[in-house]
């Protein structure tokens, strides 16, 4: 899981539609296609958009999910014939704002001080 966290159904859904092609919705029999998934994603953005601490999940196979704790997560769509494993809850990684070799500051997302090259995660 990346853990990239997405505002709208929309985004979370075009992500998704780019590891699969079909999904079930978790709670019941129906199936959809990119252009259906796309297209119920608009609606729901319009009629629910999200709160300030809530935000949707993809997983690698393509499983949409939603948190709106920043903690549990609930799946919605899942990929048609998918065995994949799941995560109930999301797993945050440490920021790292500073280098432990040389104390300078860190670029966001950096693997590797930009002053001493010393490996920072």
């Amino acid at each position: 899981m990346d853990n990239h966290r997405y505002i709208t159904l929309v985004e979370a859904a075009e992500a998704a539609a780019v590891r699969c092609s079909r999904w079930r919705f978790a709670t019941a029999d129906e199936v959809y296609d990119r252009n259906s998934l796309l297209g119920i994603a608009e609606i729901h953005d319009a009629e629910n958009p999200t709160e300030e601490d809530s935000f949707y999940l993809v997983s690698p196979g393509g499983a949409i999910g939603f948190s709106d704790d920043g903690e549990s997560i609930d799946w919605l769509f899942l990929p048609q014939n998918s065995t994949e494993d799941l995560p109930l809850t999301v797993k945050t990684q440490p920021v790292i704002n500073f280098c432990a070799t040389c104390g300078e500051r860190a670029l966001p997302g950096a693997r590797f001080c930009g002053a001493c090259g010393a490996k920072l995660c």
